[in-house]
């Protein structure tokens, strides 16, 4: 008799990087355990800051002059690129980065015939919901509610619903770094996500591994290292394996 494959979990992510940065050691531990493990992007990240620095009017905290200076004139003479392709450069490294997570290519889902520049409870409620219908004895993951950006905060909120309404009872919430002791998610519950030691020290070589996608650097290749131009802290604060943090129940 086969074994039954273990329930799917499904991780929410608001923008490009959100897997890595907030869920890393989570979703290798699941699929160290041979867990399916499927990552839903949630927007476009089109509204992203990065777009300005990229065209040399803003400064970036993280390249090394601070100051682009893109073509026409500018010393590093690539095209300021659009909206449309710092989305692209964006979706491209974050499927290049679940891949050195470990994600099966086509359990990374992109929405792009679903996905808008900005996220409301409501839409995020229909989004999981549909990932529910799917896949009804799956697990979910999403940003928690308190969460200061407003997509992240709308999946959580989301989800809170569907579990307060009886729809899901599989669910935890993830929680940034820098909002894991504050008093709100303290209240909620906040608690570090452990594991085994051996499974951590693959899950970091994974990480170390994915957020090298987001520092790409190559504007003729239309990749724009737009994760590191975003939040270098905090990806540098996944090398240094800077723990994850979660909600476990109402």
């Amino acid at each position: 008799m086969s074994t039954p494959a273990p329930r799917p979990l499904i991780v929410y992510a608001g923008h490009q990087d959100d897997e890595t940065l907030w869920s890393w050691l989570i979703i290798v531990h699941h699929l160290l355990v041979g867990r399916r493990v499927i990552v839903v992007l949630a927007t476009d990240g089109s509204t992203s800051s990065v777009l300005s620095m990229l065209h040399g009017t803003r400064a970036s905290g993280w390249w090394p002059p601070n100051w682009h200076y893109p073509a026409p004139g500018g010393r590093e003479g690539y095209e300021p690129p659009t909206v449309e392709q710092l989305v692209a450069s964006r979706d491209a490294e974050m499927v290049d980065a679940c891949l050195q997570l470990g994600i099966a290519p086509q359990d990374i889902r992109l929405e792009t015939d679903w996905r808008q520049p900005t996220l409301t409870p409501d839409r995020a409620r229909e989004l999981i919901e549909r990932y529910h219908q799917e896949h009804p004895d799956a697990g979910h993951y999403a940003t928690w509610w308190g969460d200061t950006d407003p997509a992240h905060a709308a999946l959580g909120d989301a989800l809170r619903g569907l579990v307060q309404d009886g729809t899901l009872t599989d669910a935890r919430w993830v929680v940034r770094r820098t909002q894991a002791t504050t008093p709100e998610a303290v209240a909620a519950g906040v608690v570090q996500y452990t594991t085994p030691d051996d499974v951590r020290a693959e899950a970091l070589r994974r990480a170390r591994a994915a957020i090298e996608c987001y520092r790409a650097w190559a504007p003729r290749q239309a990749r724009y290292a737009v994760g590191y131009h975003s939040v270098s802290t905090e990806m540098e604060a996944v090398r240094q394996g800077a723990p994850n943090w979660i909600i476990r129940s109402l």
